[in-house]
C-alpha cells in the first residue's frame, strides 16, 4: 500500500483588513517550495475582499464559502489564516476540513450563552461559531501568538490553544516575543512563514478524508 504523501497544496485564508496582496511574498515562497497556493479574497459586497474589524456575523458565512472552495482540492490541503482567518481556519479543521492548520494571531471565538441538556455542546444550529475544542478527530493545528501584538495580544492566542489541550489531537503553540500583529509584512515575516510550514510539513495528516469525501458522505 502507497503511504499517503505531503499535502500538494496551500490555502491561505485573510482576516481584518487583509487583502490577497499582502499573501504575495507567502506565496511566492510556498511556491518556491513546490507548493500550489490559493489565496482568495472573501465574498462581500465592498469593495475590498477582506473582513471588517469584529465582524462576527460575517465569518460563519464565509467559512461556507471556504467549504464549497475546499471541495475542489482533490487532497486535502494546509490551511494558513491571519486574524479572522485563523479563526476560519479553526472552523474548517472543526468541520473535518484540511491536512493541517495555522491560525496566526486569531482573536478569540465569542461563545453563545446557549441552554442545553444533558451538559451537551451547543449546536451549529444554535450557534454557527461552535467548536468542539475537545474533538480528537481534527487534523493538527498550530495557533501563533505575537509578543508585541496589540490588536490580539498573546496571552489571547495562547488561552486559545489551552482549550484545545484536553484533545487528543496535536495542537502546538508557537510565540514571536518580538512579532507584532501585521506578522504578513513585518520584517521578519520570511522566518514566519517557514516555521509554520515546517511545522504542518512535520505533523499534517495527508491520509484524512478528501473534501470531495466529506461531501459524499
Amino acid at each position: 500500500m502507497t503511504p499517503p504523501t505531503q499535502p500538494e497544496t496551500v490555502v491561505l485564508i485573510g482576516g481584518t483588513c487583509v487583502t490577497t496582496m499582502d499573501w504575495q511574498g507567502w506565496m511566492s515562497r510556498y511556491t518556491a517550495r513546490g507548493y500550489s497556493v490559493i489565496a482568495t479574497g472573501v465574498p462581500l459586497a465592498t469593495s475590498e475582499d477582506c473582513l471588517g474589524p469584529r465582524d462576527w456575523e460575517q465569518v460563519a458565512s464565509v467559512v461556507i464559502y471556504y467549504e464549497r472552495l475546499l471541495l475542489t482540492v482533490p487532497q486535502p490541503p494546509v490551511l494558513i489564516g491571519h486574524c479572522f482567518g485563523g479563526v476560519i481556519v479553526q472552523m474548517l479543521l472543526d468541520r473535518g476540513y484540511g491536512a493541517a492548520g495555522v491560525a496566526v494571531n486569531p482573536p478569540r471565538i465569542p461563545t453563545k450563552r446557549v441552554r442545553v441538556f444533558g451538559g451537551a455542546l451547543p449546536s451549529r444550529r444554535a450557534d454557527p461559531l461552535a467548536i468542539d475544542y475537545r474533538s480528537s478527530l481534527r487534523a493538527p493545528l498550530l495557533l501563533v501568538g505575537s509578543g508585541a501584538d496589540r490588536s490580539v495580544p498573546p496571552e489571547s492566542v495562547e488561552a486559545t490553544a489551552r482549550r484545545y489541550w484536553k484533545s487528543d489531537a496535536v495542537t502546538s503553540y508557537l510565540e514571536y516575543p518580538d512579532g507584532c500583529h501585521h506578522t504578513l509584512n513585518a520584517p521578519g515575516w520570511e522566518s514566519v512563514a517557514d516555521d509554520v510550514l515546517d511545522w504542518t510539513e512535520l505533523y499534517a495528516d495527508p491520509g484524512r478524508l478528501t473534501s470531495a469525501d466529506l461531501w459524499n458522505r
